[in-house]
């Protein structure tokens, strides 16, 4: 053969993966490419044979693994509102106890931070409210506030 007709790297490659003529003239854009027998789905000519339904693969490994992510995310939110919630009816609580009754002052804590554990303590000119929250999957989130009664 001679060095006119040789084929260049790039066209001995095709021929060498796809075996004839027919490869070359579709790459030049000049035919279809064929199809080899049994291929189905993947593109004609494709290299990266084998790599069917990875997608799908990749998708149903990682949709569950999104939604445990998320699940846990929104988890901790409702957790930090929770204890939010709890600081802000324990300094309800205390305020209230200053002026009111411990039942009351409880009752205003309960009203602020939702059905809780409530405690009121009182020592000289001082008065402790806590709060102690327990949901399920988190740690149980106890606050304090404290309230002097300066009258």
């Amino acid at each position: 053969m001679s060095s006119l007709l040789a084929p260049s790297g790039r066209a001995r490659a095709l021929l060498d993966v796809y075996g004839g003529a027919r490869a070359l003239l579709a790459a030049a854009g000049r035919a279809r490419p064929f199809r080899a027998a049994g291929q189905r789905g993947a593109r004609a000519g494709s290299l990266n044979r084998g790599e069917e339904g990875s997608t799908t693969v990749e998708f149903a490994l990682g949709l569950p693994s999104l939604i445990v992510v998320l699940a846990f995310a929104l988890s901790a939110v409702a957790w930090a509102l929770d204890l939010e919630s709890a600081q802000r009816g324990a300094a309800e609580g205390a305020r209230t106890a200053i002026v009111e009754s411990d039942s009351t002052a409880i009752d205003v804590a309960k009203r602020t931070s939702g059905e809780v554990d409530v405690s009121i303590a009182r020592s000289g000119d001082f008065v402790t409210a806590c709060v102690n929250v327990a949901r399920s999957p988190w740690p149980r989130v106890a606050r304090c506030a404290t309230a002097r009664d300066r009258s």
